[in-house]
């Protein structure tokens, strides 16, 4: 499995695929208590009632936000946020 993975990403080093799966699985770990806390917060003091759609905004937010910020712990921000420019490229493309 990790060498059909390792030709998948051209050669890529199995340190930097090791570096970007524990990026991946902290953040992701991280996104859910952080959207968890945010969606108690709302729920408590500003009295937003829990709903599925909300939880879902705030997942995909929280996520986002977390995974530049621990891109940027591990020394790949510049990579992550040049797939974000390709993806906003690809997004405004005009057709």
């Amino acid at each position: 499995m990790f060498n059909k993975i390792n030709q998948r990403l051209k050669g890529t080093p199995p340190s930097k695929i090791v570096k970007f799966i524990l990026i991946f699985s902290v953040t992701g770990s991280s996104c859910l208590f952080i959207s968890d806390k945010i969606a108690l917060y709302l729920e408590r003091f500003a009295g937003v009632e829990q709903h599925i759609v909300i939880d879902v905004i705030l997942v995909t937010i929280t996520y986002q936000v977390l995974l530049l910020f621990f891109c940027f712990l591990f020394g790949e921000f510049k990579y992550v946020l040049g797939k974000y420019k390709r993806l906003k490229m690809l997004f405004s493309k005009d057709n």
